[in-house]
């Protein structure tokens, strides 16, 4: 069963008057991109594909009868359980084996899996997530590709994207790990304004209609984005502003990197159980998970960065990249010519887990259901140990996140905000405490500097509240202390 969401909410001020039309997608492209021919190997390869039985001696596979491995065992919590990640933790749940073969039958062979690919991942894999996204997202005319988790999709999308001097968008404070990478080619970040509900589109709106070529060179055509807990200031666009953002990029020809590896984490559903009782969990959750930019997407402007990181393990590296046909040919290419096919392990394991055999799609649905509660859970703990420990000093205040792993603090200075911030993070250090600065994501502009805007905004900690109980009580206690000494 697909799930296809209602006329309302299928139906979006960003969906109004866009037609389904031819669109040139090659003008999009970085000049790497346009220059790069297809890995000539690989392209016989993908042709030896087409017919079965087709006998190959081009290929310089070492032949599945010398793999040293014949087959792959999975120990994984049993979905049958009321709450599967409370039975796994404390370990009074059944357990489910899930194989992988390579002389019997599975969901993926052994002998596909360990041998060389293509680099868009293996059909059965790229299928079980495509049937995946069209059951929450319901994207028109999309095509899934597998990724080494997303930061190797980023930095391959950056690369796709962008030339040298091109100038991308992105929320003012992020993730840097990542928009660093676009750095050494090139690429120079615009910062949009943030409120406490994430980017505002009335400022990409000023920022896009106020651009000088002259002055400033190229109009930005990328635009990156962090739309459910933001990384690192937990915000969550509302489907308003989702909408909104998604006109100005129609508007103004922008591609958007949708950057969502929290998508799934989200809080307070309220789902309805008839629903899980009478179609399933997937059902259930693409109820109330929010609208998706790629849902939106009847452009093909939208890249979705998906990851297996937050919901299974960060340790897997692998993700999935969801976009129009012709940049998945182009990413494809790419991958072809630099890290090439993701890992077969994970590969496998994925297969078999959304197979038949394992927990299916409605059973990967509950254990994130279930994840999504214990998450809950710690988030509510931390809030309620900060408003004890931290909040009744006056010296720091927090809002609590609807989503995603982190609580974005604000804390005491507003003069003189970035030395006393830095002095404020050595003495958390001292006290064997650490927090991630806001300093450490703020976006630098054109010039090379941070906005006095911004400068003086940086009074904000990051702090995660997935750790265990212990790690939230003696954290925050160590932050509430800290404050009292450094301010009074």
């Amino acid at each position: 069963m697909v799930f296809l969401p209602s006329a309302t909410s299928a139906t979006s001020a960003a969906d109004v008057g866009l037609k389904r039309s031819h669109v040139d997608y090659s003008r999009y492209l970085s000049a790497e991109a346009r220059s790069r021919l297809p890995n000539p190997i690989k392209s016989i390869w993908k042709a030896a594909q087409v017919k079965p039985g087709t006998i190959n001696m081009g290929n310089g596979d070492p032949h599945h009868t010398l793999y040293p491995i014949s087959e792959v065992n999975f120990v994984v919590p049993s979905i049958d359980e009321h709450d599967p990640v409370q039975s796994w933790r404390s370990g009074t749940g059944e357990q489910n084996i899930i194989s992988s073969y390579k002389d019997e039958l599975c969901a993926l062979s052994l002998r596909t899996a360990f041998a060389y690919g293509a680099g868009a991942g293996l059909k059965d894999v790229r299928d079980a997530l495509a049937d995946l996204n069209d059951r929450i997202h319901s994207p028109p005319n999309h095509t899934v590709s597998l990724s080494l988790g997303n930061a190797d999709a980023l930095t391959k999308c950056f690369r796709l994207l962008g030339d040298p001097g091109d100038s991308f968008l992105c929320e003012e404070f992020t993730f840097s790990a990542m928009t660093n990478a676009a750095l050494p080619l090139g690429i120079e970040w615009v910062p949009i304004r943030m409120d406490n509900n994430g980017l505002v589109p009335s400022d990409l709106e000023r920022i896009l209609s106020s651009w000088d070529e002259a002055k400033q060179g190229k109009r930005p055509h990328v635009l990156y984005t962090i739309p459910c807990s933001q990384n690192p200031t937990g915000s969550t666009l509302s489907l308003e502003r989702r909408q909104q953002i998604y006109q100005i990029a129609h508007d103004w020809d922008i591609i958007i990197l949708e950057d969502d590896p929290y998508f799934f984490l989200q809080y307070d559903l309220g789902m309805s159980q008839s629903t899980i009782q009478q179609y399933g969990h997937t059902r259930a959750m693409a109820e109330v998970l929010p609208r998706s930019f790629l849902s939106m997407d009847y452009d093909g402007r939208v890249m979705r960065l998906d990851s297996f990181s937050k919901i299974v393990a960060p340790g897997m590296r692998l993700g999935w990249v969801t976009s129009n046909s012709y940049f998945a040919d182009k990413l494809d290419m790419l991958t072809d010519s630099s890290s090439q096919h993701p890992h077969g392990m994970g590969q496998a394991f994925v297969a078999e887990l959304l197979g038949s055999n394992g927990w299916g799609v409605d059973g990967f649905m509950k254990w994130i259901l279930s994840l999504c509660n214990e998450y809950q859970r710690r988030r509510d703990l931390f809030m309620d140990v900060f408003r004890q420990k931290v909040a009744t000093s006056g010296f720091a205040s927090a809002e609590v996140p609807q989503s995603g792993m982190f609580v974005w603090i604000k804390s005491g200075p507003t003069t003189n905000t970035a030395d006393l911030m830095d002095e404020l993070f050595r003495k958390l250090l001292n006290n064997g405490l650490v927090m991630m600065p806001a300093s450490t994501f703020a976006i630098a502009d054109r010039t090379g500097t941070m906005g006095s805007h911004i400068n003086d905004r940086v009074n904000f900690f990051r702090a995660t509240f997935v750790g265990t109980d212990e790690t939230i009580r003696n954290g925050l206690a160590t932050f509430g202390r800290t404050l009292e000494e450094f301010f009074l």
